[in-house]
């Protein structure tokens, strides 16, 4: 008989531990994929947590440096002086908080340092950033080489007169430099102006200065009444701290609420005395077409699309322009500075017409400080912008 050797089965508690093993193994390795998954996605988080902290911090910077331009128009600035501060000015935005401060580093230039945070020390997300802008007025360039410049004809009567002889105010003091002689009337052809009778040219002493009529060829030029050097009507009047409908008559005064002077009222051009809260406030105001000034006072830079009418006694110190004619009725008012008609409208009758009491005197220091202190902010050209943390 042939014996078959007889086979044996490994113990059961074997199978058992080696299915055990391969479990805790499976597992272990489970968990290793899951623990890197999840080191993986909780990092990519945190990245993208940071890097959103940082963006919001970066926009809330610029947005903080250059909401000084957008506020500029409504923004007292005009008595800061050289070296000076405006601010700490604090800007809450949705995900971040901004601090600015503006230096007035020159008469016409202004640096602006923003300084912002993201997020939370908290959760560790905290993000700062500090950018800077640097700024300048934007002055218009006007020719003011006489304290009347027509586009057409004028007529004086009455008592008006035109007065070319440089003034100044003692309120200003060493805000002016040296005063210059001036012309009383520039116009292209000097016959044009009417004193008891047109194509003479006669003044009749209504008209003083050096020289009483100046024949100047660039007064018939229409772009003498829109374009001021690096800036024109277009850039101006988007940023005037003043805007009147059509047809506006405007008895003009200093308005002061809560201790400050009041630069939301649309009859608040500024103290020409310069001894009040509104002293140094000299707004650019847009007529959107005909303006009457019905008495009162103001100073600044009046833009009119259509006449600029002075009557009861007005007073403005600065630069009008009217895009057509500079008027006055009953005893007329005063401009001290400088003032243009640039005729649009041509057709007998309608021209300058000053009448009653009538004064235009010139000032170069008004017209410059009217120039400067409603002039709009804008970036230098080169590197306005940058970083700094």
């Amino acid at each position: 008989m042939t014996m078959r050797p007889k086979q044996m089965n490994p113990p059961r508690s074997r199978r058992g531990g080696v299915a055990l093993l391969a479990t805790l193994v499976a597992v272990l390795l489970l968990s290793i994929l899951v623990a890197a998954v999840t080191r993986l996605v909780t990092g990519d988080f945190r990245r993208a947590r940071d890097e959103g902290a940082m963006r919001s911090a970066a926009d809330a910077a610029d947005a903080g440096a250059y909401s000084v331009m957008r506020d500029w128009a409504s923004r007292p600035h005009e008595s800061v002086a050289v070296g000076g501060v405006l601010g700490p000015d604090t800007l809450r935005l949705t995900s971040a908080r901004v601090v600015t401060r503006t230096m007035r580093t020159s008469n016409t230039a202004f640096w602006t340092v923003s300084e912002s945070e993201s997020g939370d020390s908290l959760s560790r997300t905290l993000s700062r950033r500090l950018a800077n802008v640097a700024y300048r007025l934007a002055i218009p360039d006007l020719i003011a080489n006489a304290a009347l410049t027509v586009r057409d004809s004028i007529t004086l009567a009455g008592s008006a007169r035109v007065v070319g002889a440089d003034t100044s105010l003692t309120t200003w003091g060493a805000l002016c430099g040296p005063l210059a002689p001036g012309a009383a009337v520039a116009m292209r052809d000097t016959t044009r102006l009417c004193d008891g009778g047109c194509g003479r040219g006669s003044v009749a002493g209504r008209a003083t200065g050096a020289p009483p009529l100046l024949a100047d060829s660039s007064a018939a030029d229409t772009a003498r009444y829109r374009v001021f050097g690096a800036e024109r009507w277009g850039t101006l009047t988007p940023h005037a701290a003043v805007i009147l409908p059509p047809g506006s008559v405007v008895t003009p005064a200093p308005m002061v609420a809560s201790g400050v002077c009041d630069r939301t009222r649309s009859d608040n051009w500024g103290d020409p005395s310069g001894a009040g809260l509104c002293g140094t406030y000299a707004p650019l105001i847009w007529a959107r077409g005909d303006v009457e000034v019905r008495g009162g006072v103001g100073q600044g830079v009046l833009l009119a699309e259509g006449d600029v009418t002075l009557s009861a006694g007005a007073r403005f110190v600065g630069v009008v322009i009217a895009r057509d004619d500079l008027t006055s009725t009953g005893i007329g008012g005063t401009v001290l500075g400088a003032a243009l008609a640039g005729d649009e409208r041509q057709s007998s009758g309608d021209h300058t017409s000053l009448s009653g009491s009538t004064l235009v005197r010139r000032s170069s220091c008004a017209i410059a400080l009217a120039f400067e202190r409603s002039a709009r902010l804008v970036p230098v050209r080169a590197r306005a912008w940058a970083v700094l943390r």
